[in-house]
């Protein structure tokens, strides 16, 4: 019997919980563009701070961002917010519509990964791709979608990794 247990839930890794918070702040930068770095951060840590309770709608508990790998964390979320227009010009040659047509967590997923793929070279780019489509699942994504911008972004700005059998 593989019956799943009621309160138990999926171990996340150091660096796949990095990813998700960054993907919580850049949710809340392209909701309100004021934002920056300081008041991202300042804002989940205080979202965070009641031990115990599982935020709604996802698998995150507030002692997770202590656990969360605080070096990719900002390098990614800094990274994606000081390259943002860099990134956006990559992400948009690869979709079929505006971006702002795009859901704010598809367009948060594709910018974590696009920008990952651009500064990360220690990260295999299928690591990459990996990670963006079990964020995309975890918050309830296009997948599929991101797997295809993403891919065709990694064979633009990882060429000779991509095309290594």
């Amino acid at each position: 019997m593989t019956e799943k247990k009621e309160g138990r839930r999926q171990s996340h890794s150091a660096r796949h919980l990095s990813r998700v918070f960054v993907l919580l702040g850049l949710y809340q930068w392209m909701a309100d563009p004021a934002q920056d770095y300081a008041g991202i951060e300042a804002h989940l840590s205080g979202l965070l701070h009641d031990e115990g309770e599982q935020l709604e709608g996802c698998d995150i508990r507030p002692g997770d961002f202590e656990r969360a790998d605080k070096e990719l964390f900002t390098k990614l979320l800094a990274g994606v917010l000081d390259h943002s227009n860099d990134v956006s010009n990559i992400v948009q040659r690869y979709v079929d519509r505006d971006l702002q047509r795009v859901s704010l967590v598809e367009r948060a997923v594709l910018f974590i990964g696009t920008y990952e793929l651009m500064a990360c070279p220690e990260t295999p780019w299928r690591v990459v791709l990996n990670e963006s489509i079990d964020l995309a699942k975890e918050f309830g994504s296009g997948y599929r979608f991101t797997n295809a911008v993403l891919e065709k972004v990694a064979h633009e700005v990882r060429p000779e990794e991509t095309a290594a059998k």
